[in-house]
């Protein structure tokens, strides 16, 4: 269980108490086959790291007990070495009994009497069992570039039919996520598996899950920041509706590189590729030669581009559009994930395009590559 994956950690700050000296009323105690007489510990996680909250020596006939912590709802690591431990979902005043192997804790580990344990297990499974399928293409994909030379251009084109089934993998496993989530909307667990869905697609199942975890532990510090979280997703997701094709594409004005400021408006009657883009995303810097080889081709038919910079650093940002050589308008706020126009455009990944038509009109949205070369060949045929 090594791959768990705890994307709920990026987003909350996971708060417990404890105090060494004073019996609570937590118990977890075990007994683990294969054990040397090590030493466990138990840990609370947060964004800053581990932090110890009991520890105890695991005896010559294998168990242990730890019961001088009081720890509220969240995510827990019982560990005997940094690469040998079990995630546990704990509560204070539960009495939990493990059992498994000392030698591969993590892979062999049972816990009796944490039922969100059981239940990331469950989510754990899901996890680990879909990053086999898309891995296997992973794996067709580098097999066939070995064996069969692709080109750039036959790459791209396996690479898009490869697309097709990963797409429908990731849709049948949020569907399937999703339906357990809404089964578990009380389970501290669930907050981890959520954040694999979309909150665009599931915004209503972020706000099952805000709404039972709010309701069974109203003064929880954790819980009250899911709630901002899934408020912030929920206002993101109403953007992007706002955001659909044949909709008028919001104002953006922001600062180019001379301070002066710069409506994507001024730019009316031109066919527009809106650029998200920052000079540390190499995704992005990888995607420009193509963006500028569009531009190029082009810009005498009445094309324009406004590059949108999420960098926080000026000089980083002016250095990237001297090395790139990008001729084309570029505005920055230098905020960095905080800028205006992410919360205009409901951004949340780059490299991200919005293609608008002469009547400032969304035509496509998230085109690069090969898709950005088909669709400007259509508009401008």
């Amino acid at each position: 269980m090594k791959n768990i994956i705890l994307l709920a950690l990026a987003a909350i700050t996971l708060n417990s108490c404890s105090d060494s000296n004073k019996k609570t009323s937590f118990e977890l105690s075990g007994t683990l086959s294969n054990s040397k007489g090590e030493s466990i510990y138990l840990e609370k996680l947060s964004q800053k790291g581990e932090a110890i909250l009991d520890s105890s020596t695991i005896d010559d006939k294998g168990n242990f007990k730890l019961d001088k912590s009081s720890p509220s709802v969240g995510f827990y690591r019982l560990r005997i070495n940094n690469s040998n431990f079990a995630m546990l979902v704990l509560d204070s005043g539960q009495k939990i009994s493990v059992t498994g192997d000392a030698r591969d804790l993590g892979n062999t580990f049972k816990a009796d009497g944490s039922p969100d344990t059981k239940l990331f297990l469950e989510y754990n499974k899901l996890a680990q069992g879909q990053k086999v399928r898309t891995d296997s293409l992973g794996n067709i994909f580098r097999t066939a570039m070995v064996t069969l030379k692709l080109d750039s251009i036959r790459a791209d084109s396996l690479s898009k039919k490869l697309q097709i089934p990963y797409e429908q993998m990731v849709s049948v496993y949020s569907e399937i996520v999703a339906k357990k989530v809404k089964e578990n909307t009380n389970s501290f667990a669930s907050i981890m598996a959520i954040q694999q869905l979309d909150p665009n697609k599931y915004i209503e199942v972020y706000k099952l899950l805000d709404k039972g975890l709010s309701n069974k532990y109203p003064n929880n510090e954790d819980i009250k920041s899911f709630h901002g979280m899934v408020q912030q997703a929920q206002m993101m997701a109403i953007k992007a509706e706002g955001l659909k094709i044949g909709n008028e594409a919001p104002e953006l004005i922001l600062p180019t590189p001379n301070n002066k400021d710069f409506a994507l408006s001024s730019l009316r009657g031109k066919v527009v590729l809106i650029d998200f883009w920052a000079s540390w995303c190499a995704p992005c810097r990888k995607e420009l030669p193509n963006v500028k080889q569009m531009y190029n081709k082009y810009k005498n038919k009445g094309f324009e581009i406004l590059g949108v910079s999420l960098d926080k650093d000026r000089d980083a940002w002016l250095d990237a559009i001297s090395k790139e050589g990008l001729t084309w308008p570029q505005v920055s706020d230098l905020k960095f994930w905080q800028s205006e126009a992410c919360q205009i455009y409901a951004v949340q990944t780059i490299p991200y395009t919005v293609l608008i038509d002469k009547d400032g009109r969304i035509i496509a949205t998230d085109l690069r590559g090969a898709d950005l070369v088909k669709k400007l060949e259509e508009v401008f045929k």
